[in-house]
């Protein structure tokens, strides 16, 4: 039985389980076909075997089992086939006319021929589908030649006696991979439409026109011919026309397909090149070549470049300045010394003439001279490698720019990307790294109608990740794709930057080696080598001591601390205290800047990092204008102590290093007229009127609770029961005869506009106008219109001005014939502002729903107890400085008087006494007797089908944006009931608060300033400077190009640091000869040695001279006149002397 079984014995079949069962196993499933008889027995003793049995053969009678034919399933499958065609001919005999019949006849011909072509395919012989093979593979080479690849039996060959290109690549795996025939005449283009002529060579890529380029072999002559628009380079340069190839020549065509060619020996025999093996080139024709010639054929017309090349011819003419200047003062000691020493007086040979001291040792030993020699070879080595480095980072950023701007032309994102320089922040203080250029490569971003940014190579790399990703989606989806990069952010351009440096001020932390507290105001350095300001930085060493060989040496070595802190006032806050002896305590304070830029001084803030302490500084009180129409100074008042330990490093950075403070402001407007500045300088704005109504407007919240004695004798706030129906927000419960108190509170809603609206104080709150209407009538609310329409009249008559400006200049430049670049993009210009303008005019007066403009139709969900309706408030404010118009100075303005209420006129308004005012919030309480009014509808109880109204006034005080009075009002709706009945308070304690009670009822105002400064103007701004903006090498209104500036700059950071540094040097002298006795300082390279300068001299020089600016801090005469060159001469000391020259880079060079 279990040999029987095989491998079938584990089989499962649903029997019983029983012996009979497992002996018919093999036959009693599968395709076997089983009879089974039952036999009964009458007997009475058998009944329980007879029930068994007819229970089993009623189970055996419900399985069913599925016979199968075993047959071939080749066979089975052809007669499948053969049978539904078959059907499917039968069915199209019966097919009927109709359309539904038409569509179901070529569905069954379609089914059809797949059957057809399915029987056929299975009914092919063996020698049918290996002669398909061979055909398959002979068009598979066919199209791996067309890629490049030439395959034959024994792999891939090159044929030496054809003319073929080579591919270059980075990767080396795949460099020299593809081989590409040259015939008589080759086509090269990428992916074409269908109808168009195909390529011969076909290349997939960023900048690959569908028809590039044609190659022709004439004469035995190869040349290459670009198509208009496509980008062909050979050997780095740019082809235009026609243009002969030779032996090794590297092609690039489009952005990155490089490509070297190869021409047959008899053609390379017949050239000036030599005869060298097509299929062996030499070595250094590899694809970094081509990249590098291409570099440096693009670089050769930069004006970057010739601006380095400048700068480095500069700095070797200042080398050897001051070279023969050394020499120059060597040679006069030694004529002084031969004219005044006689030839028996005896001196050491190694004592030069001190014409001031005679018989002190001098430095200029020859030790010292090896260690000058030594400082300028290093300095000369620092700045070659510097240099070379910035080439470097020039060459890499002009790749990533090639690249973008491919992507943008493209795409057609009218954006312009360019190589230019900058100083980073990190280069703006004297921390930075040892041996770096003080500029480096930066992004200058344009795009027609906006204004430019400057981006750094990093953002730019991670912004090109986000532009390939377009650009694919762009050539896979095209439409779809442009449409969704429409609402993601464009990555070619940012509408606006969030924050923008001001600069960097210094304060060197020598001073922390003095017991005295310095208070400076350090100057901030823009990055374009400007003073852009003064920030006032107090800072000293309040517990703990130097090492003696590193500080002063005090009059008093057992104390710490300085004198000015001993004065200090006893709510001056302890510094916290060493936890051992290597340790000190520093106080940094930063008080106010001043003297910003007016178009950075909004939001101004302050960071720095003190020995890996980075802190924010914000500041502390409202921003105060220090001038007429000047300055702004921003107050921080901020003090930190920090307890460091000392270590060799950070002695070494207190040595020669500084507390660098970066100052940060956004870029806004109103703080004086528009100035010529703003067209180059102010960030582009978004072109959206939402951006432009958001900086004008801002959304304030007005709620009011009405307060009545409660059981305990406490003032409680009643409940106002809200209803879809109830505009107000909804109705106040008030009892009866109480007495009652309104509080009356205003805020500024967050994140509805950047308007700067601060609340001073409440100074008025009135109500009147009492108003009983029935249930049946159409509720009120607190919306009015008055103010809106003034403001749509306001723009819609700038918007008209505007328009009848831009037909008249458009219409001059459509009829003019000769057209420059220039003019061209203006009147494009021109016209994309009248399509703006367009949409603006509709906007006035049918704006969208949630698009910001004011007016708009409120797409918001109310929170309980406010108004769904925003009725705005037009302060009419002046554009240029958000200042009021057509008033004295000791008038403050009204606005919102006029916004009247519906059912408002000629009522009158009882004023509110003002009992209590709240610190916390913007918040008064005023005493109401309902019984002033003289009205029943408040003194009786209000009926079921009544309504009554009332209208609130309230006057705030405004500070921001601008010295004014602002009235706001809000209609309330109350009702008047009688003390609650037991039935109502068990009411109300077994339903609880429901969602639609409120304490509180309130109205949300839009306040705008101002109709938009863009709205008003006839022209952008932005265009007015187009044509400057877009040239490379364009001249300012000085005569000097944009690089040039920058190299200027460059120099000015150094001297305003070394200069600087020597001032806070001065200055921590003269605090010490105040604070005590005159002690000795160690000598440093940047201060002078006070206990003995005697004498001044200069340089003697055949260029002019001028004195020494009358700010520079010296209280004593050491400093001579200042040469226009920058070169002076200090007497450090009797036998020092130190020629400080400057040099084009501004650094200093001492010999």
């Amino acid at each position: 039985g279990s040999g029987g079984g095989g491998k079938n014995k584990d089989k499962f079949v649903p029997y019983r389980d029983s012996v009979l069962t497992w002996l018919l196993k093999d036959n009693l499933g599968g395709n076997s076909k089983t009879v089974m008889l039952a036999t009964l027995s009458p007997a009475a003793d058998n009944y329980e075997e007879t029930l068994s049995t007819l229970r089993y053969a009623d189970r055996a009678k419900r399985i069913v089992n599925h016979a199968v034919v075993n047959e071939d399933p080749n066979a089975r499958i052809i007669r499948e086939l053969r049978k539904e065609v078959e059907t499917l001919r039968e069915m199209l005999k019966h097919a009927t006319g109709s359309n539904f019949g038409d569509m179901k006849r070529v569905d069954i011909h379609d089914k059809l021929a797949e059957s057809e072509n399915l029987m056929k395919q299975i009914s092919q012989t063996w020698e049918e589908k290996l002669e398909k093979t061979e055909q398959i593979q002979s068009e598979r080479q066919q199209a791996l030649e067309k890629m490049g690849i030439s395959v034959q039996d024994s792999g891939i060959k090159v044929e030496k006696n054809k003319y073929y290109l080579v591919n270059l690549n980075a990767d080396p795996s795949l460099n020299e991979l593809l081989v590409y025939y040259l015939k008589e005449e080759t086509l090269i283009g990428g992916r074409s439409s269908s109808g168009s002529k195909q390529p011969d060579i076909q290349l997939l890529g960023l900048g690959i026109q569908p028809e590039h380029c044609l190659i022709t072999i004439e004469d035995g002559e190869l040349y290459m011919e670009p198509i208009e628009n496509a980008r062909c380079c050979v050997n780095g340069s740019v082809m235009s026309g026609k243009t002969a190839l030779h032996h090794g020549d590297r092609i690039l065509w489009g952005n990155h397909h490089f490509f070297r060619v190869n021409c047959p020996k008899s053609a390379t025999n017949s050239t000036t090149l030599g005869a060298s093996e097509p299929q062996t080139p030499a070595h250094h024709l590899d694809y970094y070549h081509a990249q590098e010639e291409l570099m440096q054929n693009e670089l050769s017309n930069n004006p970057i470049q010739a601006a380095i090349s400048r700068l480095e011819k500069q700095h070797e003419e200042d080398k050897q300045v001051a070279l023969e200047k050394q020499r120059q003062e060597y040679e006069k000691q030694f004529q002084q010394l031969r004219n005044i020493l006689s030839p028996t007086t005896p001196y050491a040979p190694y004592a030069p003439y001190d014409p001031f001291r005679l018989g002190k040792l001098p430095p200029n030993t020859p030790t010292g001279q090896l260690r000058v020699e030594k400082w300028a070879q290093e300095r000369d080595e620092m700045f070659k490698r510097s240099l070379g480095q910035l080439k470097t980072d020039i060459v890499r950023a002009n790749a990533l720019v090639q690249e973008a701007n491919v992507l943008a032309e493209e795409m057609d994102k009218q954006t312009k990307f360019s190589v230019t320089l900058q100083i980073p922040p990190a280069n703006l203080s004297p921390n930075r790294k040892r041996g770096a250029f003080v500029s480096e490569p930066a992004i200058l971003v344009r795009r027609m109608n906006s204004g430019s940014q400057i981006w750094s190579m990093e953002k730019l790399e991670n912004k090109l990740i986000d532009m390939r990703d377009m650009y694919q989606d762009y050539k896979e989806r095209h439409l779809a794709a442009m449409e969704e990069a429409k609402a993601k952010s464009d990555p070619f351009y940012e509408s606006q930057e969030n924050h923008n440096l001001i600069g960097v001020a210094n304060i060197f932390l020598e001073v922390l080696f003095h017991d005295v507290k310095l208070e400076y105001h350090t100057p901030i350095i823009s990055q374009q080598g400007e003073v852009a300001g003064r920030l006032q930085v107090e800072i000293s060493r309040v517990a703990g001591t130097f090492p003696q060989d590193r500080m002063c040496e005090s009059a008093s070595e057992s104390s710490g601390i300085s004198h000015e802190d001993d004065e200090d006032s006893p709510d001056t806050p302890s510094p916290p205290p060493p936890t051992n002896s290597n340790q000190i305590s520093c106080r940094i304070s930063i008080k106010q800047a001043s003297g910003l830029p007016l178009y950075l001084s909004n939001f101004v803030f302050c960071q720095y990092s003190f020995w890996n302490h980075e802190v924010a500084v914000v500041p502390a009180t409202n921003q105060e204008v220090a001038g007429h129409n000047q300055n702004i100074t921003f107050k921080f008042d901020h003090e930190a102590d920090y307890v460091v330990t000392m270590n060799e490093e950070f002695m070494e950075h207190c040595t020669d290093g500084a507390l660098s403070i970066e100052v940060w402001g956004h870029r806004s407007v109103g703080f004086s007229r528009m100035k010529d500045w703003e067209v180059e300088q102010q960030q582009a704005k978004a072109r959206s009127l939402a951006d432009r109504w958001a900086e004008l407007s801002r959304k304030i919240e007005l709620w009011v609770e009405i307060h009545e004695l409660n059981d305990n004798g406490d003032w409680a706030p009643v409940e106002v029961q809200c209803a879809r129906d109830m505009l107000t927000g909804g109705v106040y419960q008030l009892r009866q005869g109480f007495q009652r108190r309104v509080m009356v509170r205003v805020k500024p809603v967050q994140n509805s506009g950047t308007l700067p609206i601060i609340c001073q104080s409440i100074i008025n709150v009135s109500m009147g106008c009492v108003t009983v209407r029935s249930k049946l009538q159409k509720p009120m609310d607190s919306y009015q219109e008055e103010d809106l329409t003034v403001l749509r009249d306001k723009w819609s008559e700038a918007l008209g001005r505007r328009r009848q400006y831009l037909d008249q200049q458009i219409q001059r430049l459509i009829n003019k014939d000769d057209k420059t670049e220039q003019e061209k993009e203006r009147e494009q210009s021109l016209v994309n502002q009248w399509v703006s303008l367009t949409e603006e005019r509709n906007a006035v007066l049918v704006p969208a729903p949630g698009s910001g403009i004011p007016g708009a139709p409120a797409s918001w969900d109310p929170p309980l107890g406010m108004e769904p309706h925003v009725p705005v408030l037009f302060l009419d404010l002046n554009a240029d400085d958000l200042s009021t118009q057509g008033l004295s100075n000791d008038e403050v303005p009204l606005a919102g008087l006029n916004s009247i209420l519906p059912k408002e006129h000629g009522n009158k308004f009882y004023n509110l006494q003002i009992i209590q005012h709240l610190d916390k919030d913007i918040c008064a309480i005023c005493s109401w007797d309902s019984s002033i009014h003289d009205c029943s509808a408040l003194n009786r109880i209000t009926e079921a089908n009544e309504r009554v109204y009332l209208i609130l006034k309230t006057t705030v005080r405004l500070s921001h944006p601008a010295p004014m009075d602002l009235v706001l009002r809000k209609r309330l709706a109350l009702n008047i009931y009688k003390r609650q009945s037991f039935t109502d308070r068990l009411k109300k304690l077994r339903i609880g608060r429901a969602e639609s009670l409120s304490l509180q009822s309130g109205v949300t105002y839009e306040v705008v300033s101002n109709i938009p400064k863009a709205s008003e103007e006839l022209e952008d701004r932005e265009s007015l400077a187009q044509i400057a903006a877009t040239g490379d090498d364009c001249s300012a209104s000085d005569g000097e190009t944009y690089i040039e500036k920058y190299t200027k700059g460059v120099s000015a950071v150094e001297s305003i640091l070394t200069l600087d540094r020597l001032r806070q040097s001065v200055a921590v002298k003269e605090l010490e000869q105040v604070r005590g006795p005159a002690l000795s300082m160690r000598k440093t390279a940047s201060v002078p040695n006070f206990s003995q300068v005697r004498d001044v001299r200069i340089i003697p020089t055949a260029t002019t001279t001028t004195t020494i600016d009358t700010t520079f801090p010296w209280s004593l005469p050491f400093c001579g006149p200042v040469r226009s060159d920058g070169a002076f001469i200090l007497y450090v000391s009797l036998y020092e002397r130190v020629a400080v020259v400057r040099s084009a880079l501004g650094c200093l060079v001492f010999c």
